[in-house]
């Protein structure tokens, strides 16, 4: 890994999922299943869409790499990411194999930031979101990697709140 950024962004991937991995560990199974509204995912479906959602990037950043020409990323109702958290799919995963999966995460970014030359992270490539066209790949690193991972640490500890409170 050639670039300081990068190590830093591994190592914060790392330690994140270090610290779910670690929260989990220690939550009853109903609490990791349990659904606080209707419009919030599970600690099961956030850690199923971690499963999804960073390898999804990491693809998107090795296809940019290839080729700057091809417009990167999707919506919000992309069939293979709602698949990811559908209900009836994560309640049949075990929560071992969730958490053991995504224990798997973070070498996957860090095999990706290790082919990366510093040179690569000002590579622009098309949007298929508006917002973000004109981003180059440092932008998805630190937003929709890095970020994204911590973002997702804040929710399961917000329902792990939440769940405390209804008890």
């Amino acid at each position: 890994m050639t670039n300081t950024v990068l190590s830093s962004a591994s190592a914060t991937v790392n330690e994140t999922v270090d610290r779910i991995v670690e929260l989990v560990q220690s939550l009853s199974e109903e609490l990791i299943r349990w659904k606080p509204s209707e419009e919030e995912w599970s600690i099961a479906q956030i850690l199923s869409h971690l499963n999804e959602a960073i390898p999804y990037w990491v693809g998107e950043i090795n296809r940019i790499k290839q080729d700057a020409s091809t417009a990167w990323g999707r919506g919000l109702a992309d069939e293979v990411r709602l698949a990811a958290v559908e209900e009836a799919h994560v309640n049949a995963l075990p929560t071992a194999e969730l958490l053991a999966q995504l224990k798997t995460v973070p070498a996957t970014v860090d095999d990706l930031f290790r082919r990366l030359e510093e040179s690569d992270l000002s590579i622009v490539a098309p949007s298929r979101n508006p917002k973000f066209n004109g981003q180059p790949l440092q932008f998805i690193i630190d937003h929709l990697i890095v970020e994204h991972v911590q973002k997702h640490l804040g929710q399961i500890k917000r329902n792990v709140n939440k769940w405390n409170e209804t008890k």
